[in-house]
């Protein structure tokens, strides 16, 4: 019998039925909220828990447990929890003695001991049991994540699979257990070494500790090196015990269910999990800078300024949070109208942004701010922002632009609601915050309501004299490295074993549902308004906001010059408006006008209210005919290519992906075809224009989505926007040629900053004949390197902790061109005395690929039948996905084709295509790390190595 204590919907009649959210709370004190959306065929399901980081300042115990979360329970998992137990609890006692063990030698003994019993444990372990049996029911992107506030658990699943997914993700709330620790460890500290390999990572912890101290918030949320190297297993299920009570979690979904239908499964599933209330932890409160307080961290990136103003903010539900958004957008704004945006525009600073962040207990505000290179000091720079920051507290904005930013508020609230995973994620964070829905819907409301005067008053009561205020210096903080363990890997016995839990799931009946696919003819309607423009036209079933997205044939790749277009045409006006007077006007209309490039489309997005149409495609229509050059705001376009070159330069992962492209495609790497320092100099304004003339003439599709009929927008667009111009084919989609080897190669870059490797692994390969090849390579990828239960998951990262992030993927063309060959790429980033371990289990998965039973393919098959139905697109991008598949050669959506071939497939079908176009080819590693971690003549087993530098492959 369903038991339900409490129930409270909205049912406003001013929102349309898919952004209602009814709020429950099950008998064991579980808040549920519920919204129910059929736009889409999928469930986005969530569980919030109220416990983070800060429940747990500077242990990480909080991310360590989000990772075992992952590992399954007493039931899932294990094919013998009793006698696998006895080993853990083991384990557990030996943890905490390791804890306060600080003999090195007498702790290389204890872990030892941990080892021997964890490899005994593992004889019981069924890995990735908990994400097979997500995939088995239907779900996709599975993952978690862990904030100073709360820890969230989610996945997207498909309808008929919700008896199975509240079973599985209550289960999983039970009684989670630890297994496979020492592994997970090692994963984790892969993970903050990513991070601290990051640019200004470890500035931005400096700051925060400086920031946040004494509150909790002033910790990394991974933990401390010193935390992470001595972890207790007791401390961490003491932690479950404590925050993992029904008070203290929200349930969230939202998508394609019946309410009435679901409450029963909810409440007789997750009401098994445990009462209990939370201890009451004191808030900190944050005390107020004393003046303008100084401090400076260190970048490594020299010739660049930064400086920021930290002020305090406010925590989420605090009364003046709506007010001081406001506050905020008139100093930066989608539009670039803010005081800080025409600081930027004018090139009187390089860049300036204002950042508002409230989380639970506190809030971010600052400014950062980013100096002319050179010539401009801290001290100019600072007054110029002051003088603007001033401005606003001495009101000096007109009504208009105030109307205009309420405007812009609500449009963006309207747009963070209209599809369900994006709507889910801000019910996560409201629930996270303590809010109801209503309190959100009235924060909304709130908007309508605010004075110019409440604007003025919080920009005096938070921007005052009491800040602190930061400045760069060149430099690096010392890396606290770990070195690679010396135990012996994990590798369990019963990776494709299967617990009774899961036969017992097996015996639930399931609706026996088909994905829902597109249909080119009824989801959208076409008309031809040009013999090179196409006009897609698709309802907007959940608000007044309309989008234009205009998409010429033409890339970054055919032309390399179009990225520094599109950052030039964010700066300009036009013939007859100022740059100020036509963002002004768009704003007023609540309207935007953006630009983009990516390697085969130039994209012109036009946004706003549909009540506003006309106005806002006369406005944007004006700006592209005539768009005026403006030579001054050239020198922006230098100053950022100049601090992009320099940062680019200290990233491993950047230099990684351009080593890549030069092994495969030569010259033809995007990162030297692309325009040079020097050359970006030269550039006039006029040119840019002419280029966008160009661009203006090649082939478009036109993406129309809003309330308006086809005929009248297709009027508009006709009136207002200049599609006479377009007269040139694209010459979609733009083919560079691979390149081939006949031997095994390392191409080595050497970076002796970094903590980890990264490392690439390229397969040339051939052409893909047919549809049913290029079907079976979609298997492949999901059986080599595609998700959780794949081998390189498995192989490198879940048994030996070789590396955090591994993924493989086999590259096709586009199916238009499908003569030309294909190519396999791996990648895994990893501690730097790891890197030729890692290699070497790569290497091995490579040259002979395990075969596993029919069972784990059936599994993968699984897992692209839920992708297809899961990622049905929400109603902004089925005109967009539509137009793709057709500009590919399909009429009719292609998935259909896809799952009739791979139902009949086998692992015979994936040997066969790794024999034909992996197996026995010589096989390119690249490898960006420092050279100090790595023997290098050990690397050389791998291929000959060929050592590159910087200026071999970035221009």
């Amino acid at each position: 019998m369903m038991m339900i204590t409490g129930c409270t919907g909205i049912l406003s009649a001013q929102i349309p039925n898919s952004l209602r959210v009814q709020e429950y709370t099950l008998s064991n004190g579980l808040t549920v909220w519920l919204n129910e959306d059929h736009t889409q065929p999928k469930v986005f399901g969530a569980v919030v828990v109220k416990a983070g980081s800060k429940d747990c300042p500077n242990t990480g115990i909080a991310h360590y447990f989000e990772h075992m979360m992952f590992k399954g329970t007493d039931k899932i998992g294990t094919t013998d929890y009793e006698a696998e137990k006895v080993l853990l609890d083991s384990i557990a006692i030996k943890y905490d003695e390791l804890a306060v063990t600080k003999d090195l030698k007498l702790r290389s003994v204890i872990q030892r001991e941990i080892n021997e019993m964890s490899v005994r444990a593992s004889e019981y372990v069924i890995p990735n049991e908990f994400d097979r049996l997500i995939s088995c029911f239907g779900g996709t992107k599975l993952n978690a994540g862990t904030s100073y506030d709360y820890t969230v658990y989610f996945n997207t699943f498909s309808p008929q699979y919700f008896s199975q997914w509240a079973e599985i993700n209550s289960e999983r709330l039970i009684n989670p257990v630890f297994r496979l620790f020492q592994s997970e460890l090692e994963t984790v500290y892969e993970e903050k070494n990513m991070y601290s390999d990051m640019i200004g990572s470890q500035a931005i912890e400096k700051l925060t500790e400086r920031y946040f101290y004494p509150h909790p918030y002033a910790y990394p949320i991974i933990g401390s090196t010193e935390n992470l190297k001595n972890p207790r297993l007791s401390e961490m299920q003491k932690f479950f015990e404590t925050y993992y009570v029904a008070s203290n979690m929200g349930l969230v979904l939202s998508g394609d269910f019946d309410t009435n239908a679901v409450l029963p499964i909810l409440e007789s599933s997750f009401s098994r999990i445990r009462r209990g209330d939370i201890p009451k932890r004191e808030a900190v409160v944050l005390p107020s800078f004393k003046g303008k307080e100084k401090i400076k961290i260190k970048v490594p990136i020299p010739f660049v300024k930064a400086m920021a103003l930290g002020f305090r903010g406010v925590p989420a539900n605090h009364k003046d949070q709506v007010a001081l958004n406001i506050a905020v957008s008139l100093l930066n704004n989608s539009n670039g109208t803010g005081y800080l945006d025409k600081l930027t525009v004018k090139h009187k600073v390089m860049a300036s942004m204002a950042l508002n962040q409230s989380m639970n207990e506190a809030g971010i505000l600052g400014v950062l701010v980013i100096p002319k290179l050179l010539v401009q000091s801290y001290s100019a720079a600072e007054k110029l922002v002051w003088k603007e920051i001033n401005r606003i507290k001495s009101g000096e904005f007109s009504d208009e632009t105030f109307q205009s930013l309420k405007l812009e508020q609500k449009r963006e609230y309207d747009a963070a609601l209209e599809d369900i995973s994006a709507r889910a994620q801000t019910m996560m964070r409201i629930y996270s915050q303590g809010k109801s829905w209503t309190d959100y819907l009235e924060e909304i409301a709130r908007i309508d309501a605010l004075t110019k005067e409440d604007v003025i008053a919080v920009a005096n009561k938070y921007f005052n004299e009491n800040y602190l205020f930061v400045t760069k210096k060149t430099g690096k903080y010392p890396k606290e490295s770990l070195k690679k363990p010396d135990y012996t890997p994990v590798v369990p016995k019963n990776k494709d074993a299967v617990s009774d839990y899961v036969k017992q799931l097996q015996d639930m009946p399931v609706e026996k549902v088909k994905p829902r696919l597109l249909d080119f003819d009824k989801d959208v309607t076409v008309q031809q308004i040009n013999p090179l423009v196409s006009l897609y036209v698709s309802p907007n079933p959940v608000n007044n906001i309309f989008s234009l997205h205009l998409i010429y044939g033409i890339g970054s790749l055919e032309r390399p010059e179009l990225t520094q277009l599109v950052n030039y045409l964010h700066f300009l006006g036009t013939d007859s408006l100022s740059f100020d007077d036509f963002r002004n006007q768009l704003q007023t209309l609540g309207s935007t006008l953006s630009f983009d490039v990516k390697d085969n489309d130039f994209s012109v997005r036009i946004t706003g209210f549909d009540a506003n149409l006309k106005e806002t495609l006369s406005l944007a229509g004006d700006f592209l005919r005539h768009a005026k050059a403006d030579n001054k705001k050239l020198s922006q376009i230098v100053d950022e290519a100049k601090v992009m070159q320099k940062a680019f330069y200290k990233s491993s992962d950047n230099l990684a992906k351009a080593l890549l492209e030069k092994v495969i495609y030569g010259e033809n790497s995007r990162f030297l075809t692309k325009l040079s320092l020097s050359q970006i100099k030269k550039l006039k304004g006029q040119e840019l224009l002419d280029m966008f003339d160009e661009v203006r003439q090649v082939e478009c599709s036109m993406h129309y989505c809003g309330s308006q009929p086809i005929n009248d927008v297709a009027l508009l667009i006709k009136e207002n926007l200049p599609i006479e111009e377009v007269s040139k084919h694209s010459k979609y989609p733009y083919y560079r040629e691979t390149k081939s080897y006949d031997e095994q190669m390392v191409y080595f870059m050497d970076m002796p900053d970094v903590s980890q490797s990264i490392v690439y692994g390229y397969v040339p390969g051939d052409v893909l004949k047919d549809r049913s090849a290029r079907h079976v390579a979609r298997l492949f990828n999901g059986y080599f390197g595609g998700d959780m239960s794949s081998l390189m998951f498995q192989e490198i990262r879940e048994f030996r902790s070789f590396a955090y992030r591994v993924n493989s993927r086999f590259n096709m063309p586009p199916s238009i061109s499908s003569d030309k060959p294909a190519n396999f790429v791996t990648m895994l980033s990893t501690q730097g005395d790891k890197t030729l371990d890692a290699i070497t289990v790569l290497d091995s998965l490579i040259k002979k690929m395990p075969e596993r039973p029919e069972s784990r393919v059936n599994a993968v098959k699984q897992s692209i039948l839920n992708y297809v139905n899961n990622e049905y697109p929400s109603f902004r991008e089925i005109s967009p996905r539509i137009y793709v598949s057709q500009r590919n050669g399909f009429n009719i959506d292609p998935n259909k084709d896809l799952l009739a071939d791979i139902e009949n497939m086998h692992m015979e079908d994936i040997t066969r295509f790794y024999q034909k176009y992996i197996e026995g080819r010589p096989v390119v590693y690249v490898v960006v790390g420092n050279s100090k971690h790595i023997d290098m003549k050990k690397l050389a087993s791998f291929g000959t190595i060929v050592k590159v530098k910087r200026k071999d492959i970035y221009k």
